[in-house]
């Protein structure tokens, strides 16, 4: 089971006010639509590969309300069992657990990286803690002589 692509379809980002100094960034992936699509897969086989179009809205949110960012598009995914995946999603509007997990990980890595480019663009906080230095407190040294 693998993702083999993806693209993005939408871009939405907006700034509404000031930074606040306490804030809370929210981001959430959300499948919205998975459908059977053949395509060529070179190196895999001769012809056409039946693979599902994994459908996709990354939404982050600040609180308080400052901004937002929203990433829509699609994941091409190839499965041991397309048609199990395909069905289940038609049934009851879920992908099974281990491919839910799988696309939403993958979304994750993307969407945030993506993200934080934009929210850089836009004056936002980044919706990922990006690590930093300290400089290091020198101490007295505790020679006793």
């Amino acid at each position: 089971m693998a993702v083999i692509g993806h693209s993005i379809t939408s871009l939405q980002a907006s700034r509404k006010g000031l930074v606040a100094k306490k804030i809370e960034i929210n981001s959430t992936p959300k499948v919205v639509g998975v459908k059977e699509k053949s395509m060529d897969i070179q190196g895999l086989s001769e012809g056409k590969q039946s693979v599902l179009g994994i459908s996709f809205e990354f939404q982050t949110d600040y609180k308080p309300e400052i901004g937002s960012i929203k990433i829509a598009g699609e994941v091409v995914y190839t499965g041991s069992d397309n048609k199990k995946i395909l069905k289940e999603w038609e049934k009851s509007k879920a992908l099974p657990q281990d491919v839910d997990v799988e696309i939403k990980n993958f979304l994750l890595r993307k969407c945030l990286l993506m993200g934080v480019n934009i929210s850089q663009e836009m004056q936002l906080p980044p919706p990922l803690v990006i690590p930093y230095m300290k400089a290091k407190k020198e101490q007295s040294p505790n020679y006793i002589g």
